[in-house]
């Protein structure tokens, strides 16, 4: 049987912490030692403008388009917990979201779609939703986009890799680069950096716009291609994916064996304030368990369980979410008045901070290194 438990101080904790992570199987333990970072302040009703101005019109369609999806015969049983391969038959249903059952896996505690869209489904999604490229396309939103999430998840990378390897990362891999935003923070950070994206709209706007081209194709085929780079990066992808560990076992084959080498996802996780409000009120979801965005949500377990199932090591975490903004939007759905969610957006700010120093957070990005006996 496998089990992960955290050992950590039961003092305030500040922006930053660390903690042993140690996983247990039939009594061999092993510990992993992880810096802990909290929080990440982003003016998410700046940001999100178009969704507070069209908020009833996005309920509608995705409400819509999932049950759509959700009640046909073009569905795939999945078989099998996507970490740790434990057999569904073996799960706890959790909600039901326009038609979509989330499981969770009795073994890893991993949260995931019992059935979802087919495989081509999901491509053909990804590939040719407008709605869903747009999101990211936006020409006038992309400096702020760049400015407020790409720059500081750059430097936070560089930061994580100075202080494991003693030196600044050079060559960067994204993986799922949307429209190339988190790739253009680095260039302008002096990194080489390349992306792969399967989206048309979405390769064809970081052409127009940043000058550079994304590759689209497929990167569990054309990872060796990459052989070299220093990082690997994850910004949202593993959730959408019903493949989560082809993706990460082919990130070993980029690193081909570099110790100094690091992996970098961040992922939904289920035990969060953004779950819990979504499980009560899950008729009006835009995101998070969104079944057509994210079909699966990590547990910390789950996302340790499969870096390590991978042959990454996880060394450094960071917590930060939209829970608040989440349930205030939530509330006023519920009411049908948005004036608390549309005036309190530095309370917002401040109050997320302390979600995400309690582990309570919607999101994480967790850090991994080659295992050293690999």
């Amino acid at each position: 049987m496998i089990n992960w438990k955290r050992v950590t101080s039961l003092s305030n904790r500040e922006k930053t912490n660390t903690e042993q992570w140690v996983r247990d199987y039939n009594g061999h333990q092993e510990i992993f030692n992880l810096d802990i970072h909290y929080g990440k302040k982003t003016d998410l009703l700046g940001l999100k403008k178009d969704i507070i101005d069209r908020i009833k019109d996005k309920i509608l369609y995705y409400k819509e388009s999932r049950e759509k999806l959700y009640n046909t015969d073009e569905k795939e049983l999945v078989t099998n917990c996507p970490v740790c391969d434990n057999s569904s038959n073996n799960t706890i249903p959790k909600v039901n979201i326009y038609g979509a059952n989330y499981v969770q896996c009795s073994k890893c505690s991993h949260v995931y779609l019992k059935e979802r869209p087919s495989k081509k489904s999901i491509h053909n999604f990804y590939l040719n939703d407008i709605t869903y490229a747009s999101t990211y396309t936006n020409k006038k939103s992309a400096e702020s986009r760049l400015e407020k999430i790409a720059v500081p998840w750059v430097n936070w990378m560089i930061d994580v890799y100075e202080s494991k390897f003693q030196k600044k990362p050079k060559k960067i891999l994204d993986i799922g680069s949307g429209a190339g935003h988190f790739v253009e923070a680095c260039k302008r950070a002096g990194l080489e950096a390349n992306g792969i994206e399967l989206n048309e709209s979405s390769r064809k706007f970081a052409t127009d716009i940043w000058g550079f081209e994304l590759d689209g194709r497929d990167f569990i085929e054309v990872s060796k291609e990459y052989s070299g780079y220093d990082i690997v990066t994850f910004w949202g992808l593993l959730e959408h994916t019903p493949y989560p560990k082809s993706i990460l076992n082919a990130t070993k084959k980029v690193f081909d064996g570099k110790k100094d080498s690091m992996v970098i996802s961040k992922v939904p996780r289920w035990d969060s304030l953004s779950t819990a409000i979504q499980r009560l009120e899950s008729d009006a979801i835009i995101r998070h368990l969104d079944p057509m965005g994210h079909i699966m949500a990590f547990t910390d377990e789950s996302i340790a369980e499969l870096y390590y199932q991978c042959g990454f090591m996880p060394s450094t975490a960071w917590y930060y979410g939209m829970d608040v903004f989440e349930t205030f939007m939530q509330l006023g759905n519920k009411i049908n008045q948005y004036d608390h969610f549309t005036n309190t957006g530095q309370l917002q700010i401040e109050l997320q901070q302390f979600i995400d120093e309690q582990h309570f957070s919607d999101g994480i990005t967790l850090v991994g290194t080659p295992q050293t006996d690999s």
